[in-house]
This record gives C-alpha cells, sequence and structure tokens, in this order.
C-alpha cells in the first residue's frame, strides 16, 4: 500500500498530498532537459535524491558554466584548505559530459597552481571544445600587494576552431605561446594584462580572425609601439600603459574607444580615414575615455557592430561602463543609421559629456515618397517622441558637416527643445558651399537660436 500523509495547511479540505517519488518515474531524457534548465550547483544538488540522480546532472547541456571560487575564501583563516574548490572545481568540470557552450572562472591566485589552471583550459578548450571563455584573477583582499600570477601555459593552448571568445583579466604574460595559430579568435578581450611589448605584438599577431579587441594592459618596459593589424577588426578598445606608441591598420575598423593612453596624441597612428573625426580623446584633457564610431548598416549584414557595441554597454563589462564622449558619423537620410544612433544614445550609461556628430552626405538619389529600409521615412522627423530619449543628456554637442538640411534641423532642434543639450551646441558648417547652402545654413541657425530653451544656460555657436 502507498504511504500518503495529510498536509497540515489543507487538513481542513482533507486534500491527500501523496509522498511518492513520481517524478523518477520521468524518462532520463526528460529528466536532464528539466535539469538543464537550473544553474550547476543546483543541478548537482539533485545527485543526493537517490541512486538514479547520482549521474543525471553530468549529462545535463548547459549554456553557461560559471565558477566563483571566491566565495569559498574564508575571511578569518583565507589559507586554511587553500586548493580545495580548485580541485573540486576540476572534478565538476571533468565530472561533465553534457553539451558546454560557456564558461566563466572566478578566483585568487592563491586559492589554485598553475597546472590547475592549465588543467581547466585544456579540458574546456580543447575536450568541451567551449565556444566562449571567461578566465578571472582577481587582487584577494586577505593578502594586498599580490603580484598579478604568470599564465605559463604550453603552445596552442587557445587554439581551437569551436574558441571564438576569450577574456583574461589580471595575468602576466613572458611568453605569447599560448596564442599560436589562433585564427580561431573573433572576439578577445585582455585586461589588466602586463608583458613586454614584443609579447603582445606576437600575441595580437597570431590572432588574425578578430573581429571585436579590447586590449588594457601595461608594458614592464617602456619600449616600443603597440601594432594592431588585422583586416577584419571592426572593434577596438584600447586602454595602455608605459608604451611609446600604437599603430593601427585595420580598414574594416567601424569604432575605435580609447579608454587611457600614455602616449602622446602624434603616437596613435589608425590608417583608417572613416575613423578621422574633429573631436578626440585629448580634446577632452584626456579625463574622459572616447568612442570614434562610424555607423554603417550594410543591409546585407543581420548582426552589426554597433548592436556588438550596444550589448557590451548594456552587460557587465567594466571597461564599457566609463564611456563619457562620442563622435559619430551618420547619414541622417538612412534609416538604419539613425535608428543604430537612436539605440546607441539610449544604452549610453550615464550622462555624456560631449558628444559631436559629423553628418555623412549621401549620394544616393532618392525618389520621392520612398520608404525602404536603407532610406528615411520621413514620418520619423514628423514624431514628437524625445531623441534618442527622454533619460539621456549630453553637455556638449558638435555638429559638423552642417548644410541645414530639414533632417540636419529637426535633429538639432529636437536636441534643443527637449533639453538633451544642457550646456553648448556648437554648430561647423561645410567647408565648401554654394549661395543657396549658405542662406539655408544661416536660416536654420538663426530658426534654432529662437527656439524655446530646456536650459537658460544654453548657448548655440557657429564655429
Amino acid at each position: 500500500m502507498e504511504r500518503s500523509i495529510l498536509s497540515s495547511d489543507v487538513q481542513d479540505k482533507g486534500v491527500l498530498v501523496d509522498a511518492v517519488d513520481l517524478t523518477s518515474k520521468l524518462p532520463n531524457d526528460l529528466l536532464i532537459q528539466i535539469l538543464s534548465n537550473l544553474s550547476i550547483e543546483e543541478a548537482m544538488r539533485t545527485s543526493v535524491m537517490s541512486h538514479r540522480w547520482v549521474d543525471l546532472w553530468k549529462e545535463t547541456t548547459m549554456s553557461h558554466l560559471h565558477f566563483d571560487l571566491r566565495r569559498f575564501a574564508k575571511v578569518r583563516n583565507p589559507l586554511s584548505n587553500t586548493h580545495h574548490a580548485a580541485r573540486s572545481m576540476t572534478k565538476v568540470i571533468n565530472n561533465h559530459h553534457g553539451h558546454l557552450e560557456r564558461c566563466t572562472l572566478f578566483y585568487y591566485s592563491y586559492q589554485c597552481q598553475n597546472v590547475m589552471v592549465q588543467a581547466w583550459i585544456r579540458a574546456l578548450i580543447h575536450e568541451k571544445r567551449i565556444k566562449h571563455l571567461t578566465l578571472e584573477n582577481f587582487p584577494c583582499p586577505f593578502k594586498p600587494n599580490v603580484k598579478p600570477i604568470t599564465l605559463d601555459l604550453p603552445p596552442s593552448s587557445f587554439s581551437h576552431p569551436n574558441l571564438e571568445s576569450l577574456i583574461l583579466r589580471r595575468y602576466n604574460f613572458e611568453t605569447p605561446h599560448a596564442f599560436s595559430n589562433c585564427c580561431n579568435l573573433k572576439n578577445l578581450t585582455l585586461s589588466t594584462i602586463f608583458a613586454e611589448i614584443e609579447v603582445f605584438n606576437v600575441v595580437l599577431a597570431s590572432c588574425p580572425s578578430l573581429e571585436v579587441l579590447l586590449v588594457d594592459i601595461d608594458c614592464h618596459t617602456n619600449s616600443g609601439h603597440l601594432k594592431i593589424e588585422n583586416r577584419k577588426l571592426k572593434f577596438l578598445y584600447l586602454s595602455s600603459y608605459n608604451i611609446d606608441g600604437i599603430e593601427v591598420s585595420s580598414p574594416i575598423l567601424e569604432i575605435l574607444t580609447i579608454g587611457s593612453l600614455s602616449c602622446e596624441m602624434e603616437n596613435l597612428v589608425v590608417a583608417n580615414p572613416r575613423l578621422h573625426f574633429h573631436r578626440n580623446f585629448w580634446n577632452t584633457g584626456k579625463l574622459f575615455p572616447h568612442t570614434s564610431y562610424n555607423i554603417s548598416c550594410p543591409d546585407q549584414e543581420k548582426n552589426s557592430i554597433g548592436q556588438e557595441y550596444i550589448n557590451m554597454m548594456d552587460g557587465s563589462n567594466d571597461l564599457m561602463r566609463e564611456f563619457a564622449s562620442l563622435s559619430v558619423s551618420v547619414d541622417l537620410t538612412n534609416t538604419k543609421e539613425v535608428e543604430m544612433l537612436q539605440e546607441v544614445l539610449v544604452a549610453w550609461p550615464g550622462e555624456m559629456e560631449e558628444l559631436e556628430i559629423l553628418f555623412k552626405k549621401s549620394n544616393a538619389p532618392m525618389k520621392q515618397g520612398k520608404n525602404s529600409i536603407g532610406r528615411i521615412n520621413k514620418k520619423f522627423w514628423k514624431e514628437t517622441k524625445p531623441f534618442p530619449d527622454a533619460c539621456f543628456s549630453v553637455c556638449t554637442v558638435w555638429l559638423f558637416n552642417f548644410s541645414g538640411s530639414k533632417e540636419e534641423y529637426k535633429l538639432a532642434s529636437r536636441l534643443i527643445r527637449q533639453g538633451t543639450v544642457i550646456r553648448t551646441m556648437k554648430i561647423k558648417p561645410l567647408l565648401s558651399y554654394s549661395p543657396r547652402t549658405k542662406l539655408e545654413i544661416e536660416g536654420a541657425i538663426t530658426k534654432l537660436k529662437e527656439l524655446p530653451e530646456s536650459h537658460i544656460e544654453l548657448d548655440i555657436i557657429l564655429v
């Protein structure tokens, strides 16, 4: 006879609650599918339920395996059982047999030895064949002034056709061997990495397929130029110390962000005319990170690099949270480019110090009433909603290549009337223009100055 119990909270209703484990009667495939929706820790806890559940978690499909060994550190006695958590994590990685796409490992340097890190990387990349790997070595609050550990790995450790994205934080590199033959990497982040300039140059040269590169690096000696030559690179974040200069040769680069540079402006050479703006990192006195973005939305590309940029700002990447100024070139007669500009500004994580908008002039003729994906929808400029939204604000706006067109006037007038611009709007007309264009420019600026201003101290200046 099957045992039943009477639930205490439903005794008055006389409802019987069956105590038999009906879940265990489900087929293994269904149970594994259920466990795959749990975190790895929750899935592992089910192994104590019965003999049948012991190995089920090992077959689960995990989109993201996340380990944070810092949680096991003891404040009073941080060195007790030092490597126990790392050994446990090694067992979990080795025992899990299901599909795994992404893995994130956080730890203090004292919690594991270099040989353990090697074992994790070998198992995750070359056996589990994951696509995305994040390794972060955190400074220990119990042991201050500890230098970053040296990541000493065998050649081609990060070379595997499945691995697409790699994030490394707080390590010292003595050699570039681990990056040998890394044609597989499309996304690379080197954050708080210490090495000689020659090591960095070999590492970057070994990754010719990169589309996204974030480097926050510090050289041991100030002796040379960082060289970035990549024909596929679309997004580049630069922050460096003790480097004489930087040379960038990436013909399709669309976004360049400078977080902090120790070199002077003339020692940063970017061989890409599309990213030559009037404002830059040095104009703001090296106080604010600066981004240069040439908006380009080819019809054949479903996911533009601009969307990747937005995802970075919305995500947990610390490098993307301190952006303070932006230079952007946009064709206001192109719907997709205007929408991308709006999405970038909406995603901006706080008040912007300076915004430069360089108006691109489209050579494509626009037929009357045309409303295709690539051309502007006239209703967009007739809307009364704030652009980009009611929350975005910027202290200073620069408008370059201003011609007085209806689209340019509409954009500028919105930024003024809705209070987006707090302090100054500076307008720089086209370098050369016809007498008719001159009248349009002067007329548009006059009308802008007559608009009601949300900020009394706002200045509109023709430069």
